[in-house]
């Protein structure tokens, strides 16, 4: 599978996505050296499979797990801190809150900010230990992301996966000298608004690009391929007036690449 037209040849950096999910679903990671991806798992099953595509990929596939707000399992943090203690992780998460109000769908997990809370504050401190970047995971959370700014501040990076506040909020967690990176998906294609204006007004160095495949799937689709990264790196580059000539949009791709690689502290 290869990239293909304005994008040929050049750096392409899908800051979070699940292959354990893709494999279920029978749906195949790119190969191509000019890709790279930061996947996320959640089980030691997800991570088993996550690290055996890694292995035999041509793409450069970067590894995390976390505890997520959706399904906090406390007894995961073991794992988790096993695998970072054998330094197979190139990042934690993804880790957060997700706050659904009563009657929503997922409401399964609708009283669980005690739950929630701890799995997070454990993984941050283990961040912390092990001097590792952070992947949030936040709905309607957007408070919690100030209340930890101190803590943030004393990791090496935050990648904020598929950002969900204004772009105030963004600027605001920067003035706070948080070494934040704002990731967007396919919300840049739906015109979520926030998302939007976040991506037009931010430095480009704050930003990363996503896919969260099989997921974040718009209206008519059955999920979300690895490939419509590029669908995501137009969009972005549209609102940030950059034309898809050769040179600019080379240009463009070098610069996400560099804050990809920045957040991984690679």
């Amino acid at each position: 599978m290869e990239f293909f037209g304005d994008f040929n040849n050049c750096p392409i950096c899908d800051a979070h996505f699940h292959i354990a999910d893709l494999v279920k679903l029978n749906l195949l990671v790119p190969q191509n050296n000019f890709y790279c991806a930061i996947s996320c798992a959640h089980s030691k099953e997800e991570f088993k499979i996550q690290t055996n595509i890694k292995q035999n990929s041509i793409s450069k596939i970067y590894s995390s797990f976390g505890i997520h707000p959706q399904n906090p399992i406390l007894e995961n943090l073991d794992f988790l801190e096993n695998l970072l203690n054998e330094k197979k992780l190139d990042a934690v998460g993804e880790a957060g809150f997700d706050f659904w109000k009563k009657g929503q769908v997922n409401e399964n997990f609708f009283n669980q900010e005690t739950l929630q809370t701890k799995a997070f504050e454990e993984q941050l401190e283990l961040c912390k230990k092990f001097n590792m970047p952070l992947i949030i995971h936040g709905r309607k959370c957007v408070d919690k992301f100030f209340y930890y700014s101190k803590e943030f501040k004393k990791l090496p990076a935050i990648i904020f996966h598929s950002f969900s506040g204004t772009f105030l909020d963004a600027q605001s967690l920067l003035k706070r000298d948080i070494n934040c990176y704002f990731s967007f998906g396919k919300q840049l294609l739906n015109n979520n608004k926030k998302s939007i204006e976040c991506v037009q007004k931010l430095d480009i160095k704050n930003l990363l690009l996503e896919t969260d495949a099989p997921f974040q799937t718009l209206k008519g689709e059955k999920q979300t391929l690895p490939t419509h990264i590029l669908k995501v790196y137009k969009q972005a580059a549209k609102l940030k007036n950059i034309s898809l000539d050769e040179n600019s949009i080379n240009k463009f791709c070098k610069t996400i690449s560099t804050n990809f690689f920045s957040a991984l502290n690679k």
